[in-house]
């Protein structure tokens, strides 16, 4: 039978074993947890270090954020300032088109009036130039013809006169046997407006015929003052003056 010391001896010796590898557990898993902590206290000073202070930050972005502002203030003023310039040459430049529309509408309306005018006095000429020749050519041969061309190309107070004077005048040219033949030399239009006229005219008569003096078959020279106005499309003999 054993000795009662001899059988303890044995599980004394374990129970020690088994406290040493429980404190070397321990100790194992304090080491663990010591490393841990360390490492949370790295990473949480490492990010306080990164990260910008608030300060810092604030200054950063007004610094960003001024100079588009003042890009924004210089660029405005002189986008406004290229538009107002813009718009102000091409007023200026509608100005100078209206003025030398203008000068050339002017210039249009006075060559064509100057056209009307020259035409108009034309045509007053040619009108009093044919009045003093039918007025002073005289036809015994035919002298009803010759008394009724006069009357056609007159008017007014100087027609009425004529006409009252037509028989006597008939008269006498038949009884003259005398033909006077007339050349007009110029005409020349003193004044005129739209519808009558007063036209000067430079004429030359020669009368011949087998009654006609001899005296009187030299050329004579006259100057008549013819007025004329216009009735419908023709121009008539309002008065004969001679000077």
């Amino acid at each position: 039978m054993p000795d009662k010391n001899e059988s303890a001896a044995p599980d004394d010796a374990v129970s020690a074993e088994a406290a040493e590898a429980a404190a070397a557990a321990a100790e194992a898993r304090a080491e663990a947890a010591r490393a841990r902590a360390n490492e949370l206290r790295r990473k949480l000073e490492t990010s306080r270090d990164e990260k910008p202070a608030p300060s810092e930050s604030v200054t950063e972005a007004a610094v960003e954020t001024e100079p588009p502002q003042a890009t924004e203030d210089v660029t405005t003023p002189r986008k406004r300032g290229l538009r107002l310039t813009t718009v102000a040459a091409a007023l200026a430049v509608l100005v100078v088109l209206a003025v030398l529309l203008g000068a050339v509408a002017n210039m249009l309306w006075q060559h064509r009036s100057a056209d009307q005018q020259q035409h108009r006095s034309a045509e007053f000429a040619a009108a009093a130039r044919q009045g003093v020749v039918n007025l002073m050519s005289l036809d015994y041969t035919n002298p009803q013809e010759t008394v009724q061309r006069v009357i056609d190309g007159s008017t007014g107070k100087f027609k009425s006169n004529f006409e009252d004077g037509s028989p006597d005048l008939i008269k006498a040219l038949q009884q003259s046997k005398v033909i006077t033949k007339v050349t007009v030399n110029n005409a020349a239009v003193e004044s005129m407006d739209k519808d009558s006229a007063t036209v000067l005219v430079a004429a030359t008569s020669q009368r011949t015929g087998p009654d006609a003096p001899k005296e009187d078959q030299q050329p004579r020279v006259w100057r008549v003052v013819v007025s004329l106005v216009r009735e419908g499309d023709q121009l008539k003999v309002s008065d004969v003056e001679f000077v």
